[in-house]
């Protein structure tokens, strides 16, 4: 079994990949077909809305996409519950915090 970066290397070279069955060949190639199509949708949204979607806007770093719902049902429960947190306020602070003096 090879190491991922000696397996991208190999592959990125046109060399054999010692070890892959035919299968995890062409698994590997639908996976880097899966990123390129990441890729390309990040660059289509970065160029029309003019913000990148895979930088977070909290602290900059970079973002991956790990799934996507598409069952509305559950979506619909997302939102209501965001919405619903958003009428209550933005949550409470930590357990006690009334109780806590500042100390200097």
């Amino acid at each position: 079994m090879l190491t991922r970066g000696k397996r991208r290397k190999a592959e990125s070279e046109g060399g054999e990949v010692g070890g892959a069955a035919p299968d995890s060949c062409s698994a590997g190639a639908e996976a880097r077909d899966a990123r390129a199509l990441r890729r390309s949708w990040a660059q289509l949204i970065k160029r029309i809305y003019e913000v990148d979607p895979l930088v977070c806007p909290s602290c900059g770093s970079e973002m991956k996409v790990i799934a996507f719902i598409t069952e509305h049902d559950v979506v619909d429960e997302i939102l209501r519950h965001l919405k619903r947190r958003d009428e209550e306020g933005r949550g409470r602070g930590p357990p006690g915090h009334e109780e806590l003096e500042a100390v200097s």
